[in-house]
């Protein structure tokens, strides 16, 4: 009965314990604790990153952008496409309506759908010259507009005035 005794004292159950060793209960918290910090903090790096949704091409002049990675939704206005040795130059217009543009440079492949009055979203850093707001784009993707107008229907830009 003694070697009972002494065991469960060792353990804390003699005295109404749950039988968790405070030490071991210590290091469980801190553990979850610092799990669930890298958790939150991997979650706020990727959405500060690759941002949860596009932007339009107005919110860009509010300022607050300028050396930011920004992804960005727009119609590729065909009279301001050219192509060369290094890359794709463009200029996007606002999908709402607005004749905002910003110039566009990327110099990857770009999707088969991509061309003149395709809807784009480009993903890159935003910087300001003299001659205005442009992206440094990292990925362009094309948006497709098929499915969500009616047949025989094409999108078509208006040139900015």
């Amino acid at each position: 009965m003694r070697r009972l005794s002494l065991h469960l004292v060792a353990n804390g159950l003699e005295h109404g314990g749950n039988g968790v060793n405070t030490k071991a209960r210590t290091r469980l918290l801190i553990a979850t604790g610092v799990i669930v910090a890298v958790f939150v903090v991997g979650v706020v790096y990727v959405v500060s990153r690759e941002g949860a949704y596009y932007r339009q091409v107005a919110e860009l002049a509010g300022g607050g952008y300028v050396g930011k990675n920004v992804k960005v939704g727009g119609r590729v206005l065909g009279d301001t496409l050219t192509h060369d040795d290094s890359g794709f130059v463009f200029d996007i217009q606002d999908l709402t309506g607005q004749a905002d543009t910003v110039k566009v440079e990327y110099d990857g492949q770009v999707p088969d759908t991509f061309g003149p009055g395709a809807d784009v979203v480009v993903l890159g850093t935003y910087s300001e010259s003299a001659a205005g707001g442009f992206i440094t784009a990292s990925q362009v993707q094309t948006k497709c507009p098929s499915k969500y107008e009616g047949a025989g229907t094409t999108p078509t830009a208006t040139p900015a005035p």
